[in-house]
């Protein structure tokens, strides 16, 4: 088993978010949190070929990514600067670097059936519709159901697919098996804080864990091992002095490890038996 390097990527900015669209595109959002803009950055996440890097939308800081639908990103803004709720929706086409469409008087709420599902608020509260996701045109006049729309959003929010992915999830150690031995082994004697989170697939061991030094700064280890063989294959310091436990700085998509290194840099290794 071997890794290959096919992403290395940072602009010393903050990684704020990491989408994977439909068609293995990987979607980077970072941050300048002090100048207070978002830049985003693409890749083709098999090749690793770059598509195009730091990428600023009309509104430089005041807005999230909403979802992804093919190979096209829909954004909202914000109703107040620094505000929690949501206004309007744009859609970014990742191929042509191009709005496609943006209309501030609907909120999103899901995609189902290659519909966007919106929302617009009134006097006498929420009117729903469903827009084409390629031009924005309204589609359908769903009206105020909103028991019927929640029932929808539930539908759609049980039925993603995640079966590309595996997240890490907490060991327990109280379990008596390879995976345990080999993790307990490797942190034998170290101090660590908060949990050891792995990911387990076929031969493949991969874990990550924090340790505590005489000072305040924690290491953010992560490891892998070829279980057939019983050896390290590969390490990586994902952070060399954190200020707290921080999880969720890895996971795997098909054959792909992505990696978040200092908070500022993605790592994308292909894993090949």
């Amino acid at each position: 088993m071997k890794f290959k390097k096919k992403i290395k990527f940072s602009d010393s900015n903050q990684v704020w978010r990491i989408k994977i669209t439909d068609t293995d595109k990987l979607f980077i959002e970072t941050r300048d949190t002090e100048n207070m803009k978002a830049f985003y950055h693409t890749f083709e996440l098999l090749s690793g070929k770059n598509i195009f890097t730091e990428h600023q939308m009309d509104e430089s800081f005041w807005l999230g990514i909403e979802a992804t639908k093919g190979d096209i990103v829909f954004f909202h803004r914000y109703a107040k600067p620094d505000m929690p709720g949501h206004r309007g929706i744009f859609a970014f086409d990742i191929n042509t670097e191009q709005i496609l469409w943006e209309d501030e008087s609907y909120s999103f709420l899901f995609i189902k059936n290659d519909l966007i599902y919106v929302y617009k608020e009134g006097f006498e509260g929420r009117y729903f519709y469903t827009l084409n996701i390629s031009s924005g045109k309204v589609i359908e006049e769903l009206g105020q159901n909103s028991i019927e729309i929640n029932a929808l959003r539930d539908e759609v929010e049980s039925s993603v697919d995640y079966s590309n992915y595996n997240f890490p999830e907490n060991i327990n150690h109280s379990e008596l098996d390879e995976i345990n031995n080999i993790v307990n082994r490797e942190i034998e004697g170290i101090n660590i804080t908060g949990s050891v989170d792995y990911v387990h697939v076929n031969d493949l061991l991969i874990f990550n864990y924090h340790q505590t030094g005489n000072g305040k700064e924690i290491t953010n280890k992560l490891k892998a091992f070829d279980l057939s063989k019983g050896k390290e294959i590969y390490n990586e310091v994902l952070n060399q002095s954190a200020n707290a436990y921080a999880p969720d700085s890895f996971f795997l998509y098909k054959n792909m490890l992505i990696m978040i290194k200092e908070k500022k840099e993605v790592i994308v290794l292909e894993i090949n038996n």
